[in-house]
């Protein structure tokens, strides 16, 4: 019976072989010893109704002698009864053999456990490869490598985000307390997807990243929600967005406003007059280094429009698409 390789069951039922035996020698021996002495006083006795009860004493002590000498058989007896309800085919007896085996089932038991453990280590492994090959199919699918371009919109098409259509508002709100006019306002939405490849994941969603990263000052501020939404600029967010049309690389991830900006480095030219970072013309692509107030530091890609932030990326990020696309 299957129930017999349970060690939880072998060692109680260990214990009660244990006890039957013990109360198979000790019982009989008892019961001699009664039914002796209850002999001796009926021939010490000459009232009959004592001898007499006496006896009735005696026989009892008898059937109870040869009920214990009976339990084995009732115990089978009640294991039969067990193995034809629960459809086994063993017997009781198969069971007490398996005593002397506790052992080899504990030992079986602890080679499951780590086989178990085993399989689960195994399976975690495969689920991280599938997350790291889906993050490498993501970036695949939204390299660019068009660094050429100063102001021009290039279509890289990109991943495309299932959004609510009240979420694609909100981001596109965002978008466009950003960077003013649609081209601005894609420019920030392909940046926000950048960003969210890059460093966001674990947020889970890419709304969840642009309303709870700390990374947009309108969503901090909650100025976004008071925006009078262009149509034309909800219309170009959707399409960096839900059509996967990125306007730039995969790698820019930073842009500034120019009051945030600490100063420009062009050739070892550093410029740091709040006035002149308005300047176009004081910017080169890829040559250009921009410190912001906050501690970062990037390299000048380009400006969206005239009336835009200058957008960069950071070496950190140029490297980590570098590693993806050489691992691609």
């Amino acid at each position: 019976m299957a129930i017999c390789s349970n060690i939880l069951f072998l060692r109680i039922l260990s214990y009660f072989e244990t006890c039957l035996q013990i109360v198979r020698f000790v019982v009989p021996i008892g019961l001699v010893i009664m039914i002796a002495f209850d002999f001796y006083k009926n021939m010490m006795l000459n009232d009959q109704d004592k001898q007499k009860e006496n006896v009735n004493k005696a026989i009892r002590r008898i059937v109870a002698g040869i009920i214990v000498f009976l339990v084995p058989t009732m115990v089978n007896l009640f294991m039969f009864f067990v193995e034809e309800t629960i459809g086994e085919t063993s017997d009781y007896k198969s069971c007490l053999s398996d005593i002397e085996n506790i052992d080899f089932y504990i030992e079986l038991s602890n080679k499951e456990k780590e086989l178990a453990s085993l399989e689960e280590k195994e399976q975690v492994l495969k689920e991280y490869e599938g997350y790291r090959q889906d993050a490498i199919n993501l970036i695949k699918r939204n390299l660019s490598r068009d660094t050429s371009s100063n102001n021009s919109m290039a279509s890289n098409m990109g991943n495309k985000y299932n959004l609510s259509e009240a979420e694609l508002i909100d981001i596109a709100k965002v978008c466009q307390s950003e960077q003013p006019g649609a081209t601005g306002a894609a420019w920030e939405a392909s940046l926000i997807a950048n960003r969210y490849e890059l460093y966001g994941q674990s947020y889970g969603s890419l709304y969840n990243y642009v309303m709870k990263s700390g990374w947009w000052g309108p969503v901090i501020r909650g100025s976004y929600k008071n925006i009078n939404l262009a149509d034309e600029v909800l219309n170009s967010v959707r399409q960096v967005l839900i059509y996967g049309q990125r306007s730039i690389p995969l790698y820019i991830d930073e842009h500034d406003y120019v009051g945030d900006i600490k100063n420009i480095s062009t050739n070892g030219k550093t410029i740091s007059d709040t006035k002149s970072f308005q300047n176009h013309s004081n910017y080169q692509t890829n040559v250009t280094k921009i410190s912001n107030n906050m501690g970062a530091e990037y390299i000048y890609f380009a400006h969206p429009n005239s009336a835009s932030d200058p957008f960069g990326y950071t070496l950190k990020a140029k490297s980590m698409v570098t590693a993806m696309n050489s691992v691609i």
